[in-house]
C-alpha cells in the first residue's frame, strides 16, 4: 500500500489526486511543517532534505512533488492523467511539468519566500520585485498557452496532472488567485488582468469527483 506523507494546502496535493483517482488503497500520513515535524528524524531518514512530499511503498521512497505525480499516472493508466509514451502528446506533457516546477514554482518561491536566498532586507526586496514581474510574465505565457488548445487544459488529450499541478501553485500567491478566482463581485482586479482560460481549466477539472474532493480536502 501506498502512503503519501504531506501537508494539506501544501505540494502533496498533487500526488494526493493522482492517488485518489487510481482508485487504490493508500494512507494518508499528515506532516505538521508548522511544528518542524517534516525534520523529525524518523522523517529524514526517509527524506534527507526533511521537505514533503514523500512516497513510500514496498522499499521504494520517492521524493518530489512533480516525480511522484509523473510515477503514479504512469504507473496506473487507469488515471487517465498522463499520456502514453508513445501519445503525440507525451512530448508535451513532459515540457510542461518541467517548466511548471523548474520556473513557475521557482520563480513563485522567490517571490514568496526570499529569506531562503537571503538574508539583506534590501536584497529580498529586489530580489521580490524581479520576481513578481518575472512571474507576471510566465502566468501570461501559461493563461495563452491554455488558450490556444481545443480543450480547456494544456493537452489536447485532456486532464492531466500539469493542469493539476498548475491549480495546486495557483493557490499559493494571494495575488495569482484572485485573478483566477475573484473572491467577490466587488474584485478590483480589471477585465483584462484576470485568467479566464486558467479559471475555465479549474473549474472543468473540479467537475471530476476524485480531484474535487482532494482539492476541497486541501482547503479550494
Amino acid at each position: 500500500m501506498y502512503k503519501l506523507y504531506g501537508a494539506l494546502g501544501g505540494a502533496s496535493l498533487a500526488p494526493h489526486c493522482v492517488l485518489e483517482k487510481s482508485g487504490l488503497a493508500y494512507e494518508f500520513i499528515e506532516v505538521n511543517i508548522a511544528r518542524d515535524t517534516e525534520r523529525d528524524p524518523e522523517y529524514l531518514k526517509l527524506n534527507p532534505h526533511g521537505r514533503i512530499p514523500t512516497l513510500v511503498f514496498d522499499d521504494t521512497v520517492i521524493i518530489e512533488s512533480a516525480a511522484i505525480s509523473i510515477y503514479l499516472a504512469d504507473k496506473h493508466r487507469n488515471t487517465e492523467l498522463s499520456p502514453q509514451f508513445d501519445h503525440p502528446d507525451r512530448a508535451r506533457y513532459i515540457q510542461w511539468m518541467v517548466y511548471i516546477t523548474n520556473t513557475l514554482q521557482e520563480t513563485m518561491t522567490q517571490k514568496l519566500y526570499t529569506y531562503k536566498y537571503s538574508d539583506d532586507p534590501n536584497c529580498r526586496n529586489q530580489l521580490a520585485s524581479r520576481a513578481s514581474s518575472k512571474l507576471n510574465m510566465i502566468i501570461s505565457f501559461l493563461e495563452e498557452s491554455i488558450g490556444q488548445t481545443e480543450g480547456p487544459f494544456f493537452l489536447e488529450s485532456g486532464l492531466s496532472t500539469v493542469d493539476i499541478y498548475l491549480h495546486m501553485l495557483t493557490a499559493w500567491d494571494p495575488s495569482i488567485k484572485e485573478r483566477v478566482l475573484p473572491s467577490s463581485s466587488s474584485s478590483t482586479i480589471p477585465s483584462k488582468e484576470r485568467l479566464i482560460n486558467i479559471e475555465h481549466s479549474y473549474h472543468e477539472m473540479l467537475k471530476q469527483p476524485d480531484i474535487s474532493k482532494i482539492f476541497k480536502l486541501n482547503g479550494h
